[in-house]
């Protein structure tokens, strides 16, 4: 009896430990790979992750974070080596930068079918159209407005109305930085090597429609409106704070909340910590000036894309399905606003019409608070809102994501602010390295 017992339990222990493996097996293990590493970010990651495996129980999620600041080196070394991501969350110059690597799939019937159902902004969506195929779909997007502190316009320029041209803005610059006794700085601008400065600076090259390429794809930095957009971040970085040459995003940040710059074109990301940490409502942000006697607007975007890898398609059908319904998951008016209102207010923007519209994104308490900062970049969005090297609807040159990667823009106005070119001298030399990436698609 005691034989027969102890075979019944091995007979049982055999089969809990088969269908356990069996269970194992048929579980589908997914990881990509983002680049938001503030707690409060993962956390939206992770809240919608829980809620696509409660829908999918045969299907486990594993986020990876992986600095911006690491994510070039990183993606071409895990190419090399095959140890990639199923995924990975991205920005267009890093999206080319891997496919010129070789390592990517078109994803142009999800793109498509998403489109139909959710309707992107155009000029998102073709960000990654290259020889007929999307090779990235976008999930969020960025944008830098002209931001601003109300009450310090009021207190130190006399209004609360933000500047309308760029004269206004350094002549408001000047005024705050001086009546303050340089308690508060009227200008929040970078002169780092970084990618940082590029995206400000960028600002100030699409407002005088300078471009780094033509439609054809061929360099043409070095021209007037370049020198002249130079010249005036130059002019603008005299009313920064001491120490702005080695800003990156989290010191700029950080002086707008501490109240020491009074105005900043940059991405209106700080509402979360007026609303909870200050319950603030001072502030604002505006479209991004005119130059004088102009009607031509411009600012950055960025489209924040996944792509899959060539690698993934080796798991197999069920996999590849498991991640595209991922993306799918991911692009729902009511779980992209998590992946937007919730993660970063003012951060993350929807990329389609249908999540912008959503009343989940409309109805989140810091989007209520700042409702006019979310209008104007809706606006800014659909009007004049682009990135350097994909003005054109397509890309024109594939050598974007290594000038990109080398902070060539941002050592141009490195070299000015610090005093050791002139604008004229700076920009011929960022001319001259921008050709030697240069890959005009032909």
């Amino acid at each position: 009896m005691q034989n027969q017992r102890l075979l019944w339990v091995g007979v049982l222990l055999c089969l809990f430990f088969l269908t356990s493996f069996a269970g194992a097996q048929d579980t589908i293990e997914i990881t990509f790979w983002h680049h938001e590493a503030p707690a409060h970010r993962v956390a939206a990651f992770q809240k919608v992750l829980d809620l696509f495996m409660q829908e999918n129980p045969g299907v486990k999620v594993t986020q990876e974070v992986v600095m911006w600041g690491d994510a070039w080196v990183k993606t071409l070394s895990a190419i090399e080596a095959g140890t990639l991501p199923d995924f990975q969350f991205s920005i267009p110059d890093l999206l080319l930068t891997v496919y010129r690597a070789g390592a990517v799939v078109p994803v142009t019937d999800l793109v498509k079918e998403l489109d139909e159902k959710y309707q992107f902004f155009p000029k998102q969506r073709d960000m990654y159209l290259h020889q007929g195929e999307y090779w990235g779909v976008p999930i969020w997007t960025m944008i830098m407005l002209f931001t601003y502190r109300p009450s310090f316009l009021e207190e130190y320029v006399g209004t609360t109305e933000p500047p309308k041209t760029w004269d206004e803005a350094l002549d408001y610059a000047q005024k705050i930085t001086e009546a303050s006794q340089g308690e508060v700085y009227g200008i929040g601008i970078g002169g780092a090597k970084n990618l940082m400065t590029s995206e400000q600076a960028y600002i100030f090259l699409a407002s005088v429609g300078a471009r780094f390429f033509d439609e054809n794809g061929k360099v043409i930095f070095n021209n007037p409106k370049t020198i002249e957009a130079v010249k005036l971040y130059a002019e603008l970085f005299k009313f920064a704070p001491p120490g702005a040459e080695a800003w990156s995003w989290g010191e700029i940040e950080l002086n707008i909340a501490a109240g020491t710059i009074a105005m900043s074109p940059y991405f209106p990301s700080v509402q979360k910590r007026f609303h909870e940490e200050f319950d603030s409502s001072d502030y604002a942000a505006a479209h991004i000036p005119y130059y004088k006697d102009r009607k031509e607007r411009g600012t950055i975007t960025y489209p924040n894309e996944v792509h899959i890898y060539k690698q993934t398609l080796e798991k197999g059908d069920k996999h590849v399905n498991a991640v595209k319904e991922l993306i799918r998951f991911m692009m729902r008016p009511d779980i992209n606003a998590i992946l937007t209102a919730e993660q970063e207010p003012g951060g993350f923007f929807p990329a389609t019409v249908a999540a912008s519209q959503a009343e989940e994104y409309w109805n989140n308490p810091i989007v209520k608070r700042f409702e006019g900062i979310h209008k104007v970049a809706f606006e800014a969005l659909q009007e004049y809102a682009t990135l350097y090297g994909f003005e054109y609807g397509k890309w024109v040159n594939l050598g974007i994501g290594d000038i990109t990667g080398a902070d060539i823009l941002a050592e141009v106005i490195n070299k000015v602010v610090s005093g050791q070119m002139s604008a004229e001298e700076a920009v011929a030399w960022g001319h001259e390295q921008m050709e030697k990436y240069s890959v005009p698609v032909s």
